[in-house]
């Protein structure tokens, strides 16, 4: 299926296919805020790959990303069409909009300044990530009400950050975990919600993308060679989802959200110096 050119140690090919394999699992399995490490780690894979590269990661990741969301869609679809999800993804998009438009133009400016913009995201969503966690488990602790910013200035906020930050480093999970989990949807209709939401996200992303050289690199056979690798991981996923209750998945969600936090912050700060987190 791939070949392995000269003494590369499989373990990068094996760490590529673990990533795209996490894009099906996270997708159909937990929504959004769980997915942070698929760019770090294709990234880190590739750069260790003859004739490929660090900078591939983010267009190479993208088709699959959508092919994610779309078997996630495919799979609750009878969820979202009403009630709730759609007044939802009805609140977020105009804010989406214009994110998507600023985080175009930010990465076609900063073509040759990506590392800094994207380590700089990374540093925020970080700090975010680790507050909104925190100040969640506090509140839970002392039994206080959380007290969340009005709408529609919530939404407004939420889907322009969430747009910028996927645009430049497809880190938008965290945000969106953060603005649906107070809302205590049922597992499946989250997940529903945040399949529909990153279909419109990332497709949305695919003028900007090809407007800033992001798929200079793109190869068409390899990206079909490793759609069957998101197809099982969604099937996983999905396994996973149906043998969770709602509260166990929303501790695992809010758990997995604040450790990885920790991991892009550091990542952020470390890729400051050129550096990342093997």
């Amino acid at each position: 299926m791939f070949e392995f050119a000269g003494m590369v140690p499989r373990m990068w090919w094996a760490l590529v296919f673990a990533a795209v394999i996490l894009i099906g699992i996270t997708k159909s399995g937990f929504g959004s805020g769980v997915g942070l490490m698929i760019v770090p780690i294709a990234a880190i894979a590739l750069d260790h790959v003859p004739g490929r590269s660090a900078e591939m990661a983010l267009g190479l990741l993208l088709p699959l990303l959508i092919f994610g969301d779309f078997l996630a869609v495919w799979q609750y679809r009878n969820l979202f069409f009403g009630g709730p999800a759609r007044q939802v993804l009805l609140r977020l998009l105009p804010g989406t909009a214009v994110g998507v438009a600023l985080g175009g133009g930010l990465l076609w400016l900063a073509q040759h300044q990506a590392n800094l913009v994207g380590a700089l995201m990374r540093i925020e969503i970080g700090i975010e990530s680790i507050s909104l966690v925190s100040l969640h488990w506090w509140q839970q602790w002392r039994g206080a009400r959380r007290h969340l910013l009005p709408e529609p200035w919530r939404s407004h906020l939420t889907g322009g950050f969430a747009a910028v930050s996927s645009t430049l480093a497809h880190a938008a999970g965290p945000i969106i975990a953060m603005y649906l989990l107070p809302l205590k949807l049922d597992r499946q209709l989250y997940v529903g919600t945040c399949a529909v939401y990153f279909f419109i996200l990332n497709t949305a992303k695919l003028p900007a993308y090809w407007a800033s050289g992001q798929f200079g690199h793109f190869e068409p056979a390899f990206t079909l060679k490793l759609l069957p690798l998101v197809l099982a991981g969604a099937i996983f996923g999905k396994w996973i989802n149906r043998r969770l209750n709602d509260q166990l998945f929303t501790k695992i969600v809010y758990a997995v959200t604040f450790a990885l936090g920790w991991y892009i912050l550091a990542d952020g700060i470390l890729s400051l110096y050129g550096k990342h987190i093997a």
